[in-house]
């Protein structure tokens, strides 16, 4: 794999991964990930390698690549959302937390940080930080004029909020 066939290779690769030809898909966004020569290129082939072994059900693999990535490059936002979207997915909660955490200090403007925050908290049975968090992505949202998410966020708080009257492990269903 050369350096200037790399835009050939990540359009190979996002088309497989779009097709459903995960296996295949990872194997070349392996390939781009070790291409060296530009840094935001190397970034983002290991964050869509996370989540394409994410796709695949390889939860522990995904969280290794992404904090791989993560540890080279401790301030990228996207690589901290990436690492607590597996992290969540796996059901690690409590470290989604953190690692949502950061993304909001990275980018203490962006809403989706605070969603996944919000989801983590519920996710640990804490509807009362989940719904101040995703209070705060609701407000997000509607400054930025982005209707659907401001939307879906005042639905997660008013489920959350129902789900105050059940057993606490009745809110697994909804997770």
């Amino acid at each position: 794999l050369s350096a200037e066939s790399s835009e050939d290779w990540l359009e190979k690769a996002q088309s497989l991964d779009k097709d459903g030809f995960l296996g295949e898909a990872a194997e070349i966004w392996e390939k781009i990930a070790k291409i060296d020569t530009n840094q935001n290129f190397v970034i983002y082939a290991h964050l869509r390698l996370g989540t394409t072994y994410l796709k695949l059900g390889q939860f522990q693999r995904s969280i290794d690549t992404v904090q791989a990535i993560k540890q080279l490059h401790p301030d990228n936002f996207d690589a901290h959302f990436h690492l607590a979207n597996s992290l969540s997915a796996l059901g690690k909660f409590s470290k989604a937390v953190e690692a949502y955490k950061k993304t909001t200090t990275l980018k203490p403007n962006e809403g989706l940080g605070y969603v996944g925050l919000g989801l983590s908290f519920f996710g640990n049975s804490d509807s009362k930080k989940a719904i101040e968090a995703l209070l705060k992505a609701n407000k997000l949202f509607k400054d930025k004029r982005n209707i659907s998410w401001h939307r879906d966020t005042r639905v997660m708080v008013g489920q959350i909020k129902h789900f105050a009257k059940f057993p606490p492990s009745f809110s697994n269903l909804w997770l």
